[in-house]
């Protein structure tokens, strides 16, 4: 498996960086970089790429809880601005809606125009904006959303109506192309890094297509500036460039919905920003946001973070822990399930017992809330708290398979409140067990799966406030 995990980047890796090794190797001899005239092909390749982007912001619009969303909001306008200035490039070849006119500027503007307006929009998605702007642009989202398209659709018409227009810019100009290709690479490069941190965050399918997007996407733009000239094969690598970005990120989008079981999980994963935002900040407040919104993910179990942390703090002050393991302890509890993040919907909230293949996946969420508390500052001294706490005592838990004291005493001690709490909760497919009931449980398991200090811990807590089992 770990074999496995190794190759599959470097494969990835490999497939993305072939195109630009295709066109070094085009640029270093000129006299494969033949010259291939097709008007036709490249009217239909460019609108099929302005249909297809087109058709990623609707996407993004019916995947969204609300068009106020910040991020979808900006990553749909990226999309619509691809669609409606690429196409301005795809109406004037010549022979079409322009017929035998050549407007090379307004050809050339509109290919430029349309990949720096759609990542500029594609940064601000994957931005960290400061909150006060944050909430203009979701209060007034929809205004903002509108007045861009009526600015597309003029900039089409003006583009229509006088495709002399642009004559003035200087398309062929040495420096010029350096600037515009110095530029987009920084602005795509910001937005790989961006969701390329999302990705490590929560590993789904839809943010990984986005980066594989964006990397197609940045070689767009180097063949698009610096192949030899109209019609050579370098100049057609960058259309065929545009297009694989797009299959690129609907392949992964619909493997997403697939899994998930809605289009709804597109929008959840491309605006996972937002809760990486929330970690960064760390602030009590916006942890237990995140937290609660993953609960709402998961049927039946809302307040269950607040009842493991008020389980898991009782054990900790009954065994004598310092100040500083039971901040660890409260903070672990807190964050135990942030895993479940990854989890798909239809998993998280099936009304009935998980199949053998989905929960092996629902077991994932132990080793990605490890992964995920590794990487936030805040969190990185629970990381293995968060990540232990499904082991049990005789080594049969999951994800390592840890037995007896190699298990973290914290992790133990979320392993009891969790345990007593899932028991205790109803869930659509069953009614939650007594108090007595799950007291006997808990004593049954007890040096097979649960510590016994930490079970007689909770135990005398109970009796402590007159919930003694009979």
């Amino acid at each position: 498996m770990q074999d496995i995990r190794r190759i599959v980047p470097v494969s990835v890796a490999l497939v993305l960086a072939s195109p630009m090794l295709l066109f070094v190797g085009l640029r270093l001899n000129p006299s494969l970089d033949d010259v291939y005239v097709n008007l036709s092909f490249h009217f239909w390749a460019v609108t099929g790429t302005a249909v297809v982007s087109a058709i990623a912001a609707i996407v993004v619009i019916l995947s969204a809880r609300s068009i106020r969303e910040t991020r979808l909001l900006f990553l749909a306008l990226a999309f619509a601005s691809i669609a409606a200035i690429f196409s301005v490039h795809g109406l004037n070849t010549p022979g079409y809606y322009l017929h035998n006119d050549h407007h090379v500027s307004l050809i050339r503007v509109s290919a430029y125009a349309s990949i720096l307006v759609g990542t500029c929009f594609v940064v601000l998605s994957a931005a960290t904006l400061p909150t006060r702007a944050a909430n203009i642009i979701e209060r007034f989202g929809t205004q903002i959303f509108f007045a861009t398209i009526v600015a597309l659709v003029g900039y089409i018409g003006i583009s229509l109506a006088y495709p002399g227009w642009l004559e003035w810019v200087p398309t062929e100009n040495a420096a010029l192309q350096l600037v515009m290709s110095l530029l987009l690479t920084t602005i795509i490069a910001f937005a790989i890094w961006r969701y390329a941190d999302a990705y490590l965050f929560a590993r789904l399918p839809a943010q990984a297509a986005m980066i594989g997007a964006l990397v197609l996407l940045l070689e767009t733009q180097i063949a698009m500036l610096w192949g030899r000239g109209e019609f050579t094969y370098s100049w057609w690598l960058y259309h065929a460039l545009y297009m694989a970005s797009f299959v690129v990120l609907f392949a992964g989008w619909a493997y997403e919905a697939a899994r998930a079981g809605t289009i709804k999980a597109i929008g959840d994963a491309l605006s996972m920003r937002d809760a990486i935002a929330q970690l960064e900040r760390g602030h009590d407040d916006d942890l237990l946001e995140l937290v609660e919104a993953i609960e709402l993910k998961d049927v039946g179990t809302h307040g269950h973070v607040r009842r493991v942390g008020a389980y898991a703090v009782a054990i900790g002050q009954r065994l004598g822990l310092n100040a500083v393991e039971m901040r660890q302890l409260a903070l672990a509890a807190k964050m135990h399930d942030v895993g479940k993040i990854g989890v798909p919907d239809h998993i998280l909230k099936k009304p009935g017992p998980l199949t053998d293949d989905e929960f092996a996946e629902m077991q994932q969420h132990t080793e990605r809330g490890g992964q995920i508390a590794s990487r936030v500052a805040m969190l990185r001294e629970v990381a293995t708290v968060i990540r232990a706490h499904h082991e049990k005592l005789d080594g049969r838990g999951y994800p390592d398979g840890l037995a007896g004291d190699e298990i973290p005493l914290l992790s133990r001690i979320i392993s009891v409140a969790d345990t007593y709490d899932a028991m205790v909760s109803d869930r659509p497919y069953r009614k939650g067990m007594s108090h007595d009931d799950a007291v006997a449980e808990l004593r049954r398991v007890t040096g097979t799966q649960l510590d016994g200090a930490c079970v007689d811990a909770l135990l005398g807590w109970f009796a402590e406030r007159g919930q003694a089992a009979a």
